[in-house]
């Protein structure tokens, strides 16, 4: 995982901020990874969402390259 987006996520993740990206899987993501994170708040639920979120920023690099830059911003 890039180290400047390990809190950027976390945050995305507790919902202590809003994104909205123009990636409508990447919203879906973010919304699920919140969802789940909430109904088990637990530093294990954390990292199993850090680590997905990661593994779709990775996967899809190319195509998510202006929110990448985006988020370094948060």
């Amino acid at each position: 995982m890039k180290p400047d987006l390990k809190q950027t996520f976390e945050k995305l993740i507790k919902s202590e901020v809003k994104y909205q990206s123009s990636n409508f899987g990447f919203n879906l993501l973010i919304s699920r990874l919140q969802r789940k994170y909430s109904s088990n708040a637990s530093m294990a639920e954390l990292n199993n969402c850090l680590q997905e979120m990661n593994e779709f920023c990775e996967r899809y690099e190319p195509i998510m390259s202006k929110d990448i830059d985006a988020m370094r911003k948060i």
